[in-house]
């Protein structure tokens, strides 16, 4: 009966960190969102060529990115610690 409660304990972890990486997830994107729109505006001042949206979509990248990146560290500190 202890396998079972440690599987349905580590499964709960697991859900548990995947949601909390999914809201870490639309804070980061929205903040990279944010400061690559700001960013495009002061780097790309005449607005004519696409360089605001390829700033803002870096922006918006690099936050996604680093949601990822700790949504799995966190992954993987979990499932070493179950060890």
């Amino acid at each position: 009966m202890a396998a079972s409660q440690s599987k349905t304990s580590s499964e709960n972890a697991i859900s548990d960190i995947l949601k909390q990486g999914s809201e870490r997830g639309l804070m980061y994107v929205s903040a990279g969102l944010l400061f690559g729109g700001l960013a495009s505006i002061v780097l790309a001042r005449g607005g004519g060529s696409g360089a605001r949206k390829v700033i803002t979509a870096f922006g918006t990248g690099v936050g996604a990115g680093a949601a990822w990146t700790r949504c799995s560290i966190d992954i993987d500190e979990a499932l070493k610690d179950m060890k």
